[in-house]
């Protein structure tokens, strides 16, 4: 966007230079042919048309609109010619939704622009020997004249584009680029479809207007049409393949990082929201994106409340493409910097999982078949999401050990095995430490198999606080657990079973006596801990598990117990 500054100084410009286009316009004017009012206003029709539906190639707009006014230069002159450019401008800011208001300088910068270039083709044009006025049969078109308007317009054109786009807006483009060579072939195309509404205009009258106007206003419907079309067709052959890299990731994260990153380099997102609907009275957010921080705020939904919240209740999709009708909401949730929102339920199995609500700072960002697109991708997304807790849940079975919560030994002997895989690469030691609970039997003894879970449970739990992120922690059977430690030497090893032995015997375990008087008590155990780091107390996982072991029993147990022991081999 221009800086305040130079939105001022090209008010200022335009005020003055403006009105002295218009005024130098009129009297370059001379010996103008009668205006007929009618046939000028189907002209200014057809200008319209053409502005608003330019032909499509190769993404590109090809406009014919230079050759209606290159018709109308040389049958009227220069005054009708100008009208008929500003009308086009005017025209082709509405086709692109522009807002006039706000995006006043942008009318002002492209309109000074207009008036005066066509002023400069139209000088060139007479120091040529270049006449305007009807085309008479007994003449022939000086066609050097013509070209000369034709080329002088499109050089100050694209001169003047590139000064508004790199002064104005100050944006980085280059000088030259594709689009300059697709505006020579517009222009070049455009000079016979003028030359001919010229000549038929001349010898026909108002005919002559729809002998030219209709086929091409017809092409450029039917090509805009295919263009859209094919836009449709391209887009659901995205959403499939979307679809397809959905269903190839089989954890939730993952299958949310593909979802958002495919699909804002698709649509203009710049907020999205992602809702879990089976979460409770309110919606659960599982994923949020901002193009620029600090914007989102999180607040709780409901049904029928904002938009996601009415689609939930619904279970129909909302699409608005400016922020007058929800303004409040916006304000809300974006700050009020979303134009353009568009919100869709996820349906598994016929009933509503989730919502995905997108936002842009754009007007207009999102059409109908970004909605038709969106609710397809939904279910989709619904499915993989499905698929993948479901994956999650199994492959979490398969790993925790049911009681107590912690990874089972066939889980952890398979990281332990990666260790080793990984120590040719990274040489680094790593420790194990093996732990078994002291007279164990006697707690299950004196207060019940059901109170000796509770403290295989509750020592879980300070196992599980004490290492946190330093290591893994496991069940290896029964009462004895077992804990990966990554990039720790026999020392550091030795220490953290040290401490850990303290933590376990210093710290009372409250639980319910299951065989006499059903009251709660807080008892007190030890453990046995032995200790090997790889690799030089083992060569695989199974000999350093098995050398942990020996260190705890010889060690410990046998010295004891209430005891660490390292393996000394």
């Amino acid at each position: 966007m221009a800086s305040r500054k130079k939105r001022m100084i090209l008010t200022v410009a335009w005020i003055f230079l403006f009105p002295l286009a218009i005024w130098t316009a009129v009297q370059m004017t001379s010996n103008q042919p009668d205006i007929n009012v009618i046939d000028l206003g189907i002209i200014s029709f057809l200008a319209i048309v053409v502005s608003c539906f330019p032909i499509k190639v190769m993404n590109t707009n090809i406009s014919f609109m230079s050759g209606i006014n290159l018709a109308v230069f040389l049958y009227y002159g220069l005054t009708v010619a100008l009208y008929m450019t500003l009308l086009s401008v005017l025209a082709m800011f509405i086709s692109l939704k522009a807002h006039v208001i706000k995006e006043y300088y942008r009318y002002m910068a492209n309109t000074l622009m207009f008036t005066w270039i066509i002023i400069c083709e139209s000088t060139v044009f007479h120091l040529l020997g270049g006449e305007v006025g009807p085309f008479a049969v007994d003449e022939s078109i000086n066609l050097i004249p013509v070209i000369a308007y034709v080329l002088t317009g499109l050089v100050l054109n694209h001169v003047g584009l590139y000064f508004i786009v790199k002064v104005l807006y100050e944006e980085d483009v280059a000088f030259f680029e594709r689009d300059a060579v697709w505006d020579f072939v517009s222009e070049v195309l455009a000079i016979p479809v003028g030359l001919m509404l010229y000549v038929l205009y001349s010898q026909l009258g108002r005919p002559g207007i729809f002998y030219v106007g209709l086929p091409f206003l017809s092409l450029s419907i039917i090509i805009n049409l295919y263009h859209v079309s094919q836009q449709i067709n391209d887009s659901l052959q995205k959403a499939s393949e979307i679809g397809q890299q959905l269903s190839e990731h089989l954890k939730v994260n993952h299958i949310l990082d593909v979802f958002i990153e495919r699909l804002i380099g698709f649509m203009h997102v710049d907020f999205a929201f992602i809702y879990d609907a089976d979460a409770g009275e309110h919606l659960k957010i599982i994923r949020q994106y901002e193009s620029e921080e600090g914007i989102l705020t999180t607040v709780p939904i409901k049904k029928h409340e904002a938009i996601s919240g009415r689609v939930w209740s619904t279970g129909k999709s909302i699409r608005y493409s400016k922020l007058k009708p929800w303004r409040k909401i916006s304000d809300v949730f974006f700050q009020g910097k979303a134009q353009s929102v568009l919100s869709v339920p996820m349906i598994r199995n016929q009933k509503i999982v989730g919502i995905i609500t997108f936002a842009s700072k754009e007007k207009h960002a999102f059409q109908k078949h970004h909605l038709i697109i969106l609710e397809i991708l939904a279910n989709y997304l619904a499915v993989a999401i499905d698929n993948a807790r479901n994956y999650e849940s199994t492959k979490l079975k398969s790993e925790q050990c049911p009681l107590t919560g912690l990874y089972n030994y066939r889980y952890f002997e398979s990281i332990l095995t990666e260790m080793y895989q990984n120590y040719e690469y990274f040489r680094k030691q790593f420790s194990i430490i093996l732990l078994d609970i002291d007279h164990f039997k006697k707690v299950n003894d004196t207060y019940g198999h059901q109170s000796g879970n509770e403290v295989l449970i509750l020592l879980a739990r300070r196992l599980e606080e004490f290492i946190g992120d330093r290591g893994t922690v496991a069940r290896y059977g029964g009462e004895e657990f077992i804990i990966l430690l990554p990039e720790s030497g026999d020392k550091e090893g030795i220490q953290l079973a040290e401490q850990l032995r303290s933590v376990i015997s210093n710290q009372g375990f409250d639980i319910h006596n299951d065989l006499t008087d059903q009251c709660r008590h807080t008892i007190y155990i030890t453990a046995s801990i032995g200790v090997a780091t790889a690799p030089h107390q083992g060569e695989d996982a199974l000999t350093l598990v098995r050398n942990a072991d020996r260190a705890m029993y010889t060690g410990a147990k046998q010295q004891g117990r209430n005891k660490v022991a390292a393996y000394i081999g």
